[in-house]
């Protein structure tokens, strides 16, 4: 699959409309390209670089097969500057590089493209050298900003943009997509409920810890099911061990809230992907001990746990606390 037909995959009317506005040459000088991580903001950025260099394309659509295309798909063309974060922010180095960028011609042509990928991590003066070239743009020069946090991005730079929205995949695309890469209906049909993101799903189901974290949530999920008393101790000799930290606990309430949607989803006979779909017979089985309104209670349970672990309070006193309410 090439780049067109993936991001037609990934985002059809965004392809349509962008097709129509190159074609007629009307691109503007910056773009914020925002939502989640999977959805093609990088792809749509590099396949609207290539439009403006193309040697060979029809109707200013790239060709993709010419070296001009080849070398922005490849990351080598000259006049496409791509800056990412070094590690947690974009650094002052890499801002000083910006700087002198934004103030050159093209190397090999007249046109010059910036791809600023994360750019909610700029630092302040990153983000106030950005906004100079912004509100002055020098040439025929066109910003590609690709953000997953629009809401942390300056109001004054978010101005100067035009602000292009790209649709999360449907839970029928992402498990036909993570299908084709090998995984198999009960693996993804657990990822599609947790991310929307072609990429991060792949990278939860090769996480060991990941894969792990599973097991222990559902046997606590079937001691609590089953009244047992050793979810209590479960806590403490198994979840706290393995669940260390912040992003942790909520990744465990996250599991277990899926459980417990599943077996509210049985009960009402709703058609949806079951996050724990291997375990069919074990939830149809655990659907027959409780009511509508208990299930939903427990689901409520559980949304009172995540409430409580943002508040700081100690996750093994949430989740012991969780566990008996649970049970009643």
């Amino acid at each position: 699959m090439n780049i067109e037909e993936k991001l037609n995959w990934l985002q059809p009317v965004l392809v349509k409309q962008f097709t129509k506005t190159v074609q007629q040459k009307q691109l503007a000088h910056a773009y914020l390209f925002e939502g989640i991580s999977g959805t093609g903001k990088k792809e749509m950025s590099l396949w609207l670089a290539a439009s403006l260099l193309c040697q060979d394309g029809e109707a200013n659509l790239p060709c993709e097969k010419c070296q001009n295309c080849r070398r922005v798909f490849e990351h080598q063309h000259p006049d496409v500057i791509e800056i990412i974060p070094d590690g947690l922010s974009i650094k002052v180095e890499q801002v000083r590089n910006l700087k002198a960028e934004f103030s050159k011609s093209g190397v090999e042509s007249h046109q010059k493209i910036f791809i600023i990928e994360d750019v909610e991590k700029m630092t302040t003066g990153a983000a106030n050298s950005l906004l100079k070239f912004l509100e002055e743009p020098e040439g025929s020069a066109v910003a590609f900003l690709l953000t997953t946090a629009k809401q942390r991005i300056l109001p004054t730079i978010l101005s100067r943009c035009q602000l292009v929205h790209f649709q999360a995949l449907t839970k029928k695309k992402l498990m036909a997509e993570l299908e084709t890469k090998g995984l198999s209906i009960n693996q993804a049909s657990l990822l599609v409920q947790l991310t929307n993101s072609v990429e991060e799903a792949l990278e939860m189901n090769g996480d060991e810890w990941f894969q792990e974290a599973k097991k222990i949530t559902w046997k606590w999920f079937t001691l609590i099911t089953s009244k047992d008393s050793q979810s209590f101790i479960y806590v403490q000799t198994t979840i706290m061990p393995h669940f260390k930290d912040r992003d942790a606990h909520r990744r465990l309430l996250d599991l277990i809230l899926l459980a417990y949607r599943d077996v509210l989803m049985i009960h009402y006979h709703t058609l949806d992907v079951l996050a724990y779909a291997r375990y069919q017979k074990e939830l149809d089985h655990i659907k027959t001990e409780y009511t509508g309104k208990a299930i939903i209670q427990a689901i409520e349970d559980v949304l009172l746990s995540r409430k409580k672990l943002e508040s700081n309070v100690n996750a093994q006193g949430v989740f012991e606390q969780l566990v008996l309410q649970l049970m009643k």
